[in-house]
């Protein structure tokens, strides 16, 4: 190298106009986008089986809400349909239980508590427990 050239000058272009190569046959890249006709089809196809199950679910969600819900009713047999003969009895001994004092006193609670008669309460237990046996033993 020469050491007398250490000046180095950019190339002067300033008077000359620019030309475009006109022998080439060097096309641009050009990036290839992909195909859209199989994208499509997929796509629409997806959305619809989307919106169907959606609106199937729906279907089903309303369906179900609007299913009354149908409690069993039971209906008490009135006096005059009971004909069951320990009725009246037990019609008499709840108006005696509920016939009690209002007072508070001491003594007027000791006497509703001796006037209360629950001798019967056992015979009426074992009473529901036999009828409990037999439709146990009935009932294979």
């Amino acid at each position: 190298m020469n050491e007398e050239n250490k000046d180095i000058q950019a190339p002067d272009f300033s008077g000359e106009e620019m030309k475009m190569p006109e022998n080439t046959d060097i096309q641009p890249d050009v990036a290839e986008k992909p195909s859209s006709v199989v994208g499509g089809p997929v796509l629409l196809i997806l959305t619809i089986l989307l919106i169907a199950i959606l609106g199937g679910m729906y279907y089903w969600f309303a369906k179900m809400n609007n299913t009354p819900n149908v409690m069993p009713t039971i209906e008490r047999p009135t006096p005059e349909m009971n004909n069951e003969p320990e009725s009246t009895t037990a019609e008499a001994q709840v108006e005696t239980m509920q016939a009690v004092s209002t007072s508070d006193e001491i003594s007027a609670i000791e006497s509703d508590l001796e006037a209360t008669n629950l001798d019967s309460l056992d015979a009426e237990l074992n009473a529901i427990d036999a009828e409990l046996e037999a439709a146990a033993q009935e009932a294979p």
